[in-house]
């Protein structure tokens, strides 16, 4: 097992130096289609974001989205260069139980692999996989994915591009939900109008936890009628 592993890994390796040498002759000496060659490159570091939020971003950019020129029967989006692919996280435990499925074509030839193992063997799958799924599915889809170019780690050969042509491309920050009453609570506290000592990002006081849980219960209580066909008020007021 520990020798099989050591053989994926090098061939994978091996591939990667390939792709690069490759992909290097091609982009860098004119040679390659006019498409590539007048598009702009967005350089994405993948180390430590979240798969999903990622993927999301590089399909709106690919698609042009993100310029007023945008034509959905066009590939107007941008080239994306996306690095450091073997950083990339999963939230939860997706790595050990999302599962993807292949079959041989043989009976009882039905392969599935988790996240964790298709990573391992190759770490530019999931980024790759993840954005051709958020991609309509349409003529344009091979077009799109014909400008992702994702590399396991910091080396690309994009780096003798000009300034203007190799655009770093920042995730958005991420806006973090929060429930009702949380915003008024910590201003209380922070402001100094409670008595007791807070620093403003504690967990709420035992009054506040019932009274926000006892709305939640109630719209759990609605929802779960309004799912079984009831007929009823539609909006319920949470607060009586």
């Amino acid at each position: 097992e520990r020798y099989c592993s050591i053989m994926a890994s090098s061939s994978a390796y091996r591939q990667t130096q390939i792709f690069l040498k490759k992909t290097r002759d091609r982009v860098l000496s004119g040679n390659n289609d006019a498409l590539m060659i007048s598009s702009r490159f967005r350089l994405i570091d993948a180390k430590g974001e979240v798969l999903g939020r990622l993927a999301s971003q590089i399909s709106y950019v690919l698609q042009g989205k993100d310029k007023p020129t945008f034509d959905r029967s066009k590939p107007l989006g941008d080239a994306i260069v996306v690095i450091n692919a073997s950083k990339i996280h999963l939230s939860g435990r997706k790595m050990e139980q999302k599962k993807f499925h292949r079959h041989t074509g043989y009976v009882g030839g039905l392969v599935t692999r988790t996240a964790k193992a298709m990573h391992a063997r190759d770490e530019t799958f999931l980024i790759r996989k993840a954005v051709e799924r958020m991609l309509p599915d349409n003529q344009l889809r091979k077009e799109h994915l014909r400008k992702l170019r994702v590399f396991p780690n910091e080396e690309h050969p994009f780096k003798d591009l000009s300034a203007d042509r190799l655009v770093p491309f920042e995730m958005p920050l991420r806006a973090l939900k929060r429930s009702d009453g949380e915003d008024e609570y910590r201003l209380e506290t922070e402001s100094g109008n409670d008595d007791e000592e807070d620093d403003g990002w504690q967990s709420f006081n035992p009054k506040k936890k019932e009274e926000l849980n006892k709305r939640y219960r109630k719209s759990l209580e609605a929802k779960r009628g309004w799912r079984m066909g009831q007929k009823g008020q539609q909006f319920v007021d949470l607060d009586d």
